[in-house]
């Protein structure tokens, strides 16, 4: 009996965390891996980041003054979500701030949006 109860503290201390680190590293370098769910919760997160992002940015063009319409804003933002998300479609999670962050990412999501706002017609 005493021997079960040794085996079960074994278990819980060392082997369950072993395993609990293991899968932790595999969702953190394999975040986008397709069809898996692990990159249908990655890429919904994104996303939406992005999608707030882009709101937030024409939202703030229009109200300056910009000309276009709501649904113009909204086929953008689509177009800007889908090819940004492209780029960083292999970014670990723990790493996207800081990409994002980086001049080049942000140069790359400004010629994404001005040629998105360019396709919808959004002046």
């Amino acid at each position: 009996m005493l021997r079960w109860y040794l085996a079960s503290v074994v278990f819980l201390l060392i082997v369950s965390p072993g395993i609990g680190y293991g899968v932790y590293r595999y969702v953190m370098d394999h975040p986008a891996q397709p069809g898996s769910m692990i990159g249908r919760v990655y890429e919904k997160s994104v996303k939406s980041k992005l999608s707030i992002l882009c709101s937030r940015t024409l939202g703030d063009y229009l109200k300056s003054g910009g000309t276009g319409t709501q649904a113009q804003s909204d086929a953008t933002c689509a177009c800007f979500v889908d090819d940004m998300f492209l780029k960083l479609r292999d970014v670990p999670p723990g790493q996207l701030d800081s990409v994002a962050q980086q001049a080049d990412t942000r140069r790359t999501a400004e010629m994404i949006i001005k040629k998105c706002a360019y396709q919808t017609g959004l002046n």
